[in-house]
């Protein structure tokens, strides 16, 4: 009877969340696989945007506040309608070193790295704009000691800009892409604004504007709008105005920024205006939209001219059905159908804001500076783009991106529950207590497992998803207490080589399951974009080093097959997690080496002395080493940013390790402070700690019944530590990498104890 107990509560306590989570809202979303949308932008499906000729002009027509759902329905939009069908399509992350304003949006846009440019949207003006104290071109001497040439445009805020982004832990120049254009001797050109009646919006001079913010030729004044007693605010852009400004640059006009301003314009509004009004104005401006690209279009040479439309931020500010990434369109020269990726997110339909300005300057064949982060984009696929393709992407990324904050907070403080439980019933021998909380700490290692199975499975609402997590849980675990009565470490191996099985081949095909994935890494929030990110790095090495010392403890007949085989396992991991070619993680590479190096040694009778502990660092050296040689020699759009990191390095010397190691630094000690993963770290590395010393008696009895576990769980602890020392979110990694310490020692240490 009490053997069934721990079932019996579980499946009660499992029953119970998922009826409160039912009554919850659900999102929208497809009712397919996530697994479906995540496919690799594969080499040889890359086709680089690039003219037959020399390229001769770029024209990017913003239009802010766009969304994918504008593009869906393009029966009355023939010239959009077009595009869609003749060029490429992707989403656009707009992440900036700050928060996502379009001032922030649109400098970073320019700079081709995250930057911010606060308060410096209404500084923009025509040289010979009048203000309260003569010209702006006046002040702009009185600010920069510069002077503007007639016809030219200035940011009057080209100062503060440079001065906050001097803060940035990293090399950020505003307005990049304009000075390497000019250095090439090409010209640059805004034309049109997003004027409000509050007041100025002329954010789209920091695309265009150089480091000093000068804009060689355009008009942003309030001469480019029309008065429209309908449209709300009363002026709107005069698109005729725009076109014929178009036709009036100079032939030396390499790029072309047109600031439609619109959609802004309304969604500014939106607050004081009727849905229906906004509803009906929002059709009317894409159908206006519509006209003008139609118009740019019939101007182009299509053999040297390159036609992007973007939305530097989203249009979706409702919370119900919120829209991270914005949609991207580019046709011209070098384009064919397809989706637009890069070398930045590797991922068939996404690209970063930060691609823009490279895209342009490779587009123009300009060398792109070191300093910017981004890579030129390229086309993945050769066939039209249906746009509910990418919607269907869309609504599953944001499902995750929205459930993901409450799932991963709970799985930590159910860990952090079952830890001080366990303890209590270890210091104070509640033996059944104890033999309740065994399939719960087993569960703890599931989860990892679950979270990437879930992109198998339709996932058409969040709250779907949080019941199959809590299904698929109960079901595994139910399985793991089913093998347990052949062996008291088969749940440990089971689970462990399933996690590490499930994640070197989902690493080895292109990352599908992890890029999708609750525990995954999150193309909305852009940290990292493909190979294995710092969650499942931990989970990877845990696993590993527990299901391996697992392994040999339970067959010690054949130890020495065993080791030979567990040290290719370590090989091969350490492989997977260092070759560019699959996403290179550095602090995953060094930690699993150290770790992996650790643990050999200690299971091949050898004791951690300064010799050996000289070699596991010279091991890690040479891997790194040889990963980062054969990176940097490979194309820099197929180098991973462990190559191009190794290239910074080389051309800037020690400021720019100075630079990465401060960057990762201050990282680091953001997240300790400020995560959650901290908690459930210091409570695992904690209870180690505290298990070596209480109950006394204990630990000397597990380690001398397991002795190579016992190794394992040191190697663990070490691969814990380094990879919260060398991974710039190290707190996450070494959390997820103690999944696998921490609760498979209190469960042996409670079963040591039930069995007194």
């Amino acid at each position: 009877m009490q053997a069934k107990r721990p079932i019996f509560v579980f499946f009660i306590f499992i029953i119970t969340i998922s009826l409160v989570i039912s009554f919850q809202p659900p999102l929208q979303a497809g009712n397919m696989p996530a697994l479906e949308l995540a496919a690799p932008a594969h080499d040889k499906q890359v086709k680089p945007i690039l003219p037959s000729d020399q390229g001769r002009r770029v024209i990017m027509v913003i239009v802010d506040r766009l969304n994918l759902d504008d593009l869906k329905n393009l029966s009355d939009l023939p010239y959009l309608q077009k595009l869609l069908q003749q060029g490429a399509l992707g989403l656009m992350n707009g992440n900036t070193a700050g928060v996502q304003t379009p001032e922030n949006c649109y400098a970073t846009i320019g700079a081709g790295v995250h930057i911010t440019a606060n308060g410096t949207a209404f500084w923009g003006f025509n040289a010979r704009e009048k203000l309260e104290k003569g010209t702006a071109g006046e002040e702009f001497y009185r600010r920069t000691g510069l002077v503007a040439e007639p016809g030219s445009l200035v940011q009057l805020g080209i100062v503060r800009i440079h001065k906050q982004n001097q803060r940035l832990p990293y090399k950020a120049t505003a307005g990049a892409l304009g000075s390497a254009l000019h250095r090439a001797g090409l010209k640059t050109a805004v034309l049109g604004n997003a004027d409000v009646p509050q007041g100025l919006r002329r954010e789209a001079l920091s695309i265009a504007m150089d480091e000093r913010g000068i804009v060689d030729y355009g008009n942003v004044g309030a001469t480019m709008l029309v008065s429209d007693p309908s449209f709300p605010g009363g002026m709107r852009t005069g698109y005729e105005k725009l076109l014929q400004a178009f036709d009036r640059l100079p032939q030396d006009t390499a790029l072309v920024v047109l600031e439609t301003g619109d959609l802004s314009r309304l969604e500014e509004m939106r607050t004081d205006t009727r849905d229906d009004v906004f509803n009906m104005q929002r059709q009317l401006t894409l159908k206006r939209l519509n006209e003008l690209v139609g118009n740019l279009v019939s101007r182009l040479d299509t053999q040297r001219d390159l036609l992007l439309i973007l939305s530097p931020t989203s249009g979706k500010s409702d919370t119900e059905n919120p829209q991270y990434l914005t949609p991207i369109i580019a046709y011209g020269a070098g384009v064919t159908p397809g989706l637009l990726s890069s070398p930045t997110t590797k991922r068939a339909g996404i690209v970063m804001n930060t691609d823009i300005a490279p895209t342009v300057l490779q587009f123009l064949n300009i060398g792109i500076p070191g300093e910017m982060t981004g890579q030129p984009m390229h086309i993945t696929g050769r066939e039209k783009v249906e746009v509910n393709v990418l919607n269907r992407m869309l609504n599953q990324l944001t499902i995750t991106y929205n459930i993901r904050p409450g799932i991963q907070k709970g799985y930590i403080f159910y860990q952090l529950i079952l830890l001080l439980v366990s303890l209590y019933c270890i210091f104070w021998r509640r033996k059944k207590l104890g033999r309740v909380l065994e399939p719960f700490l087993l569960s703890v290692m599931v989860v990892p497992l679950v979270y990437l199975l879930l992109p198998l499975l339709p996932q058409p609402a969040g709250w779907v998803v949080v019941l199959e997590l809590l299904i698929l849980t109960v079901l595994i675990t139910l399985f793991t207490i089913f093998i347990h009565r052949q062996g008291l470490l088969d749940p440990f191996i089971f689970l462990c080589f399933t996690n590490a099985g499930i994640i070197l081949l989902d690493t080895m095909l292109g990352n599908p399951l992890q890029k999708t994935s609750i525990m995954g890494y999150d193309p909305i929030v852009g940290a990292r974009f493909y190979g294995i990110g710092n969650e499942y790095m931990g989970i990877l090495i845990g696993s590993i080093i527990i299901g391996s010392t697992s392994l040999l403890t339970r067959f010690p007949r054949w130890r020495k097959f065993l080791i030979i085989f567990i040290g290719g396992l370590y090989l091969t991991t350490i492989y997977i997690l260092a070759a560019p070619q699959l996403g290179t993680n550095v602090g995953g590479t060094i930690a699993a080496t150290g770790a992996f190096l650790t643990t050999l040694i200690l299971l091949c009778g050898r004791s951690l002395s300064i010799k050996n502990v000289a070699l596991i660092i010279l091991g890690v050296v040479v891997v790194l080493v040889a990963f980062m040689t054969y990176d940097l020699n490979r194309p820099s759009w197929l180098q991973s940013h462990i190559g191009r990191n190794t290239a910074l390095v080389l051309h800037g010397g020690w400021p720019v390790v100075l630079d990465i190691i401060q960057r990762k630094s201050e990282l680091n000690i953001k997240l300790v402070r400020y995560t959650i993963w901290s908690r459930i770290f210091l409570a695992s590395l904690g209870s180690l700690v505290l298990l070596f010393y209480r109950p006394v008696g204990v630990m000397a009895a597990i380690r001398n019944k397991y002795p190579d576990l016992f190794r394992g769980f040191i190697g663990v602890t070490t691969a814990s530590i380094l990879a919260l020392i060398f991974n710039d979110s190290g707190i996450v990694a070494a959390a997820t990498t103690m999944v696998f310490g921490a609760p498979p020692m209190v469960y042996l240490v409670l079963k040591e104890i039930d069995e007194k």
